[in-house]
């Protein structure tokens, strides 16, 4: 078994091996390229996910807020150990300052309102109330209605 080593040294295969010099640097620049892509995509990803939870907790804070207006015109509505209002003393009324309550710093209840019809002797209430919670450039608002009755004696 013998080996021809002048084929290792012959001028064609030194062209090949000449053309070849810069494939590795077209696939280090192109290897570059693409994991700088990935990297770019990876953060635009880790972004969009932390507005969008940053979105919920101030949605949820909203909603906390708009359940209070809400709870707060039914205390006004049905007061205990007296008669009942009418929805002038709600809508009259100035809605209570959350802004400072631990959890909902930057919310506030921005609309409280309450309407009211009878219907075949009995009064029917709406209250519709919206919370608003911001902070930065976000900022996001919840409306809830509640309906009651005004019981019969």
């Amino acid at each position: 078994m013998c080996h021809n080593r002048s084929a290792y040294f012959s001028p064609k295969l030194n062209l090949a091996r000449k053309k070849q010099q810069g494939a590795s640097l077209v696939m280090a620049i192109f290897m570059i390229v693409v994991f700088s892509l990935m990297a770019a995509a990876l953060v635009r990803i880790i972004t969009s996910s932390s507005e969008t939870v940053a979105y919920q907790v101030f949605g949820t804070r909203a909603y906390a807020a708009a359940d209070i207006g809400t709870q707060w015109g039914l205390q006004q509505l049905f007061p205990l150990d007296s008669i009942i209002v009418d929805c002038a003393v709600v809508n009259a009324a100035t809605v209570p300052d959350i802004s400072n309550v631990s959890g909902l710093i930057g919310c506030h209840i921005e609309t409280l309102e309450c309407t009211d019809f009878i219907e075949s002797g009995l009064t029917y209430f709406t209250l519709t109330a919206t919370g608003v919670c911001a902070a930065g450039n976000v900022e996001t608002n919840r409306t809830l209605q509640v309906d009651a009755r005004r019981l019969q004696y």
